[in-house]
Formats: C-alpha cells, sequence, structure tokens
C-alpha cells in the first residue's frame, strides 16, 4: 500500500531525514571519488557546472516564491542564500549592514562532505563554489550594480565561508562582480534580527519538503555534471566505486535509522526498501521465504533522467555491498525489464559463506 500522498507530519520527518542524509551522501561520495580519480581541475569543473546548473533551475522562481522578489538586490540575494540553504538543511548567518549591502556565513559542517572528509577538500573547491553562483546574482536580479565580495573561507583556516553582496552607485565590469578580500572581523550575528519565513506560506511540511528537493536535485544533479565532463561510461565507474563505498561507511548506520538491524536478507531488503521510498518510489517489498526477499518498482527518483541499464548498476551497488555488510552470507541481484519499466531486486540468505 502507497501511503507517500498519506503521510503524517512524523512520517515526513522521518522519510526526509533518510533522504536528505542519503542524497548528500551520494554528492560527498560521488565528487570525492571523482577528485580521487580525476584530480583538483576535474573537482572544480565539475562544482562550477553543478553550481551553474542549480542557479538556472532555482534562482528567479525561488526569489518568488519566498517572498523576497521586491527586497534591494543586495538583500534579496542574501536573503535567497539564507532562506534556500536554511530549507536545505545548512546553518547560515544573515546580517543587514545597510540597505544596500548584506552579509552571509556559511557555518560548518559542510552537508557536502561530512566529517573528516571536508580536510580532503581542496581549498580551490569552495572558491570555485562561492565565485560561481554569487556573482551573477545581479545580472539575475536585474541589478548591474550588484557585487559579491567572499571574505572568508573555511578550507583556508576561518571558523566560516563568509561574504557579502553590496550595491554599488555605478554599473559592474566583469572583474568587478566577484571580488575576494580578507578581513579580520566582521558584523556580528544577531538570531532576533534575522529573517523569518511567512510561517502561513511556510508551515513546517512544506520546509520538509524544500529539503527533500534540495538534496535529491542536488544528488541528480552532480551526477549529471560529471557525465558532461566526461561521459556516461566513465561517470558510472565513478557512481559504482562511490556507492561501494558508501556502503562500507554507512549502511550500518542507515539501517539503524530505519530500523532494519537484524542480520537477514530481509533486513537488507528493508533498507533498500527504506531508501527508495524516501525518494517517494513506489515499492513493492515481499518476503518470499525465511531466507528470501524481492522488491520491485518502476519510478527510480532522483535518478530517472540518467537511470540508463549501465547507470542503474552503478546506483545498485550501494545495495549491493550493504547486503554483503550486513553479512557474507547474503546477496543481493537485480533486473529490469524494459517493457514494463519494472526492476526488481532479490536478497537472499544462502545460510553460508558467500563473501
Amino acid at each position: 500500500m502507497n501511503t507517500l500522498n498519506t503521510e503524517d507530519i512524523e512520517s515526513l520527518r522521518q522519510r526526509v531525514a533518510l533522504s536528505t542524509k542519503f542524497g548528500w551522501l551520494v554528492v560527498s561520495a560521488v565528487t570525492a571519488i571523482l577528485y580521487r580519480e580525476k584530480g583538483e581541475k576535474a573537482l572544480n569543473d565539475v562544482w562550477s557546472t553543478l553550481m551553474s546548473a542549480e542557479q538556472s533551475v532555482r534562482f528567479r522562481d525561488a526569489l518568488v516564491k519566498l517572498g523576497i522578489q521586491n527586497d534591494p538586490p543586495a538583500i534579496a540575494a542574501a536573503k535567497y542564500h539564507y532562506f534556500s540553504n536554511s530549507i536545505g538543511g545548512l546553518t547560515m548567518q544573515f546580517i543587514q549592514e545597510s540597505p544596500k549591502k548584506a552579509w552571509i556565513r556559511y557555518m560548518p559542517p559542510w552537508g557536502s562532505f561530512p566529517g573528516i572528509a571536508a580536510m580532503a577538500v581542496p581549498s580551490s573547491v569552495r572558491r570555485t563554489i562561492l565565485s560561481t553562483w554569487h556573482p551573477r546574482n545581479g545580472e539575475l536580479i536585474g541589478c548591474p550594480r550588484l557585487g559579491w565580495v567572499a571574505t572568508k573561507f573555511v578550507a583556508e583556516g576561518h571558523p566560516y565561508d563568509e561574504g557579502y553582496f553590496e550595491e554599488y552607485d555605478h554599473d559592474l565590469g566583469p572583474a568587478e562582480k566577484m571580488k575576494i578580500i580578507p578581513v579580520t572581523s566582521s558584523p556580528e550575528f544577531d538570531p532576533a534580527k534575522a529573517p523569518r519565513l511567512d510561517p502561513e506560506a511556510w508551515p513546517e511540511a512544506r520546509i520538509l519538503k524544500g529539503s527533500h528537493n534540495y538534496a535529491a536535485d542536488y544528488a541528480l544533479h552532480a551526477i549529471e555534471a560529471v557525465i558532461r565532463h566526461f561521459g556516461q561510461q566513465t561517470t558510472a565507474h565513478i557512481v559504482r566505486m562511490a556507492m561501494r563505498f558508501l556502503a562500507v561507511q554507512y549502511a550500518g548506520e542507515l539501517a539503524k535509522q530505519v530500523g532494519a538491524t537484524t542480520k537477514s536478507a530481509h533486513a537488507a531488503a528493508s533498507l533498500a526498501a527504506a531508501i527508495l521510498g524516501s525518494f517517494r518510489n513506489p515499492v513493492d517489498l515481499t518476503k518470499k521465504s525465511d531466507t528470501v526477499s524481492e522488491l520491485s518498482f518502476k519510478s527510480f527518483a532522483p535518478f530517472e533522467p540518467v537511470a540508463t541499464e549501465d547507470m542503474r548498476g552503478a546506483l545498485f551497488a550501494f545495495f549491493d555491498m550493504a547486503t554483503r555488510v550486513i553479512s557474507g552470507r547474503f546477496t543481493a541481484s537485480r533486473s529490469f525489464h524494459a517493457g514494463s519499466g519494472v526492476e526488481t531486486w532479490r536478497f537472499e540468505d544462502h545460510q553460508r559463506w558467500m563473501a
């Protein structure tokens, strides 16, 4: 029975907690393996493409949805990043210095590189991220006087990533729209003065759904950006390796999160069903016997646009490896029927060591 359209607020919280966690792990893993396999330039190129794609999809419509389209340009730009990233699960700070200047801070930890992984990311990547999107805000708002100044970077020894939008008294040339000006001190954040979303327009359920969409879109678009630079075959290899590593590192943690903690093939199938279901894919999970469980589904959100046979196999590598992590007696296999569009995953306890 599909209950995705009738979930209560607690079910929504649990589903979004899982989808956002898994979505950001995919982003982190794919870009980390890209860095390992292809190097720093490739990592910067892909993040630049990813940021440009996200901005093209999100920015203008979001100004209206957030109710900030009539704010002064610098304030609207800063509020956009403050609100959108907060909805996405990041911890943000906003300080309005004047009607023409507003600061934003991206507080640690980084969602895209959890834990100690952040220490391996070159400082150039954060510069790429903050110089790809933010300087274009003036163009998209229609204010050629709006510039972005980056002032601090975690990767360069600061406690947060920081910068400000400022509306100047003249139109800016291309080289003026983005500056890096390190500062030793900047305005203090006052939570009491921070902007707030209209609670009637943005109830908790809408914010949760926005957080889900944020993570799901980034997971898909990260893979699309790698495809754009390196093609389907290389990307499938990178995704396959990323999914295997994720399973080794996080299968146990995710299994606890969804309550699939018994050492059984059915628990492995339940973990897979929970992750797929968290992205609003209707999944049929059937316990065929004490040793065999199967799940079947048609939609493969958020990865439908890239779901070639090779990529389906690459993404399945997480669930294959997670099953092996749970027990060396278990295996997972998949089949896809192109005519019906149904994919079937089989989880089996062979009752003997298979690893």
